[in-house]
């Protein structure tokens, strides 16, 4: 006889029906989320992309109506070089560079000493402090403005570009991302670098700084944005055209350019360019250091 034929394996219940069922909820779900990114895409960047069309379009085209139309149909550079030699576009922008710069600075140094001592430094009332950073962070800015006023123009501060940074010179969102930063900073690195000789400056710079470089991407990063965004501020405490940041600045165009929105649209997009540069030369290190604050948090 024959040897009797192997019995033919029985396909796993789960490979006989589940895998499709599986395969075809997977499909949905990305096409769900493609169309969200693509939903999230067009609300992010159309608004942008219209900007841009009205900036470059001629004095002969209309930029009235939606979406009206799109694509120039003779793109000109006229409306950029208008908005720079209409106002001194040039010297608000340095003024906002130098203002950044500055705010980008203390913002920093002041966030990191701070949220040092009070994640690794033990000292009476820090649970208090703490819990006064708190209840000042759910102030707004205009509940204090009068006051800020009040003191900077006591300091001889007005009209200065140093007394638009030193009232805001600190964040306290900075404050408590640098607390959290050092708080998850392993305490056997410090206390291996203490065995090995090292002081508390050292110990701070040499193992504590570079074990949160992320955080201080981050802080840096919205740092800029903040500072280059104030409007309010500089335009209570200055009053000297000169001084103006940007922001402030541009508004002349609203009155010299009442009815023409592509040179307003075109000085709009120039005060977009340095914070969209900043955030793809740094998007790196901001991803990195919020991935390690979700990953230690």
């Amino acid at each position: 006889m024959s040897a009797p034929a192997q019995a033919r394996p029985a396909r796993p219940r789960a490979a006989r029906g589940r895998p499709y069922r599986r395969e075809s909820v997977g499909v949905v779900e990305r096409a769900v989320r493609w169309s969200l990114m693509a939903v999230a895409m067009a609300l992010v960047l159309g608004p942008l992309v219209w900007q841009l069309s009205t900036a470059l379009k001629g004095a002969g085209e209309s930029t009235a109506g939606f979406p009206g139309n799109l694509v120039p149909v003779d793109p000109t550079l006229d409306n950029f070089v208008t908005a720079f030699t209409a106002i001194p576009l040039g010297r608000y922008l340095l003024n906002s560079a130098a203002i950044s710069t500055l705010g980008v600075t203390t913002n920093l140094v002041l966030a990191t000493l701070t949220g040092y001592a009070l994640a690794r430094v033990a000292f009476r009332g820090r649970a208090l402090y703490v819990a006064i950073l708190l209840a000042t962070a759910a102030l707004p800015f205009e509940v204090i403005l009068v006051s800020t006023l009040l003191v900077t123009r006591g300091l001889g501060l007005q009209d200065t570009l140093l007394g638009v940074v030193l009232p805001q010179a600190v964040s306290i969102v900075s404050i408590f991302v640098m607390r959290q930063a050092f708080i998850n900073v392993p305490d056997e690195i410090e206390e291996a670098a203490v065995v090995d000789g090292a002081g508390p400056l050292r110990v701070f710079w040499s193992v504590m700084l570079p074990s949160v470089r992320g955080s201080l991407a981050v802080v840096a990063v919205l740092g800029f944005l903040d500072t280059w965004d104030q409007f309010l501020w500089p335009l209570v405490i200055l009053s000297d055209p000169a001084n103006y940041p940007v922001n402030v600045g541009v508004q002349f165009l609203s009155g010299a350019f009442s009815a023409d929105q592509r040179v307003i649209s075109a000085a709009a997009l120039i005060v977009v360019v340095p914070p969209l540069l900043v955030y793809f030369l740094m998007q790196r290190q901001v991803f990195t250091g919020l991935a390690e604050g979700a990953l230690k948090g």
